[in-house]
């Protein structure tokens, strides 16, 4: 239904006034459809809920209303319904892409572009859902950026040298990067002096986790054999914690002296270690590590 102005007017969003006689102003003249319309539209809301129209009722349309949202939601008390937009707001849940791996495949189709590719979805605040559609940015040689999303501009490419962006000139990966409810990280693209990019494509997921398991151990006479590196790529940066170790003691001198990552906490990657030594090596033993955000 629109709006229908006076009868006569040329202005079709023009107001109602009332006579007043004093000022010599003629009162508007209603046309029938200003009183027609909402009636059948009203009636039309109190119909699809089931109920029959009767003027010794004047909150029929409140009760419609009631009904329409109880067979959408399969009860309860309406006054505990939350809408959209206030689940949008409220519900503190991180963003999550529906694939396997949490990842929107990112790429690189071309030297000095980066594209979003179309026909992947993702919820925000755990409720909403969004499809992406094709969208390509132009990068520059020799940068670093994020690609991030949020409900108010969609897709961003963002400069970590662009001081609105990185105003402190942090790191890249300081953990203020990381997704936030309304703020996702999407991808962290580096480009070459050939403006090449390298993209690292990272999980959003409510909850993210990785498990990795070391089953072979080392020793060195100099110092500690270095850990292996462990691929991550989650777009918040996680905690670790080890489930199992083992550094294979034999000896009365063989024990344990730490479990550590010898990188420096980020979201990309890590070297975990169970550290140990003998009467002569020291020693990276087995072990079972969870990554968690």
């Amino acid at each position: 239904m629109k709006y229908n102005a006076p009868y006569g007017s040329a202005d079709p969003n023009a107001p109602y006034v009332d006579r007043n006689m004093a000022a010599a102003t003629k009162g508007s003249i209603p046309p029938a459809a200003a009183i027609e319309f909402p009636q059948r539209e009203i009636m039309a809301v109190i119909t699809a809920a089931g109920i029959s129209g009767s003027n010794g009722d004047l909150t029929q349309l409140y009760q419609a209303i009631q009904q329409l949202i109880l067979a959408a939601t399969g009860g309860g008390d309406t006054s505990n319904y939350v809408l959209m937009p206030a689940a949008r707001a409220r519900l503190p849940i991180f963003p999550e892409v529906l694939t396997s791996d949490g990842r929107i495949p990112i790429s690189a189709p071309s030297t000095g572009t980066v594209r979003v590719p179309a026909g992947y979805d993702f919820l925000h605040r755990g409720i909403f859902a969004i499809t992406t559609v094709q969208t390509d940015f132009v990068t520059v040689a020799n940068k670093t950026y994020h690609l991030r999303w949020n409900p108010t501009n969609g897709f961003q490419l963002k400069d970590l040298a662009d001081v609105a962006y990185n105003p402190a000139a942090v790191a890249e990966t300081d953990i203020s990067f990381d997704s936030a409810y309304d703020n996702m990280l999407v991808a962290r693209v580096v480009t070459s002096a050939g403006n090449v990019a390298t993209i690292a494509n990272l999980a959003n997921k409510e909850r993210l986790q990785v498990i990795f398991e070391k089953t072979t151990w080392e020793q060195n006479s100099v110092t500690y054999p270095p850990a292996p590196q462990v691929t991550i790529n989650f777009a918040r940066t996680p905690l670790h914690r080890f489930l199992a170790a083992s550094i294979e003691v034999t000896l009365v001198e063989d024990q344990v002296t730490g479990w550590l990552n010898q990188e420096a906490r980020n979201r990309y990657t890590a070297k975990p270690i169970i550290a140990g030594t003998s009467s002569s090596n020291y020693i990276n033993g087995t072990h079972t590590v969870v990554f968690e955000a």
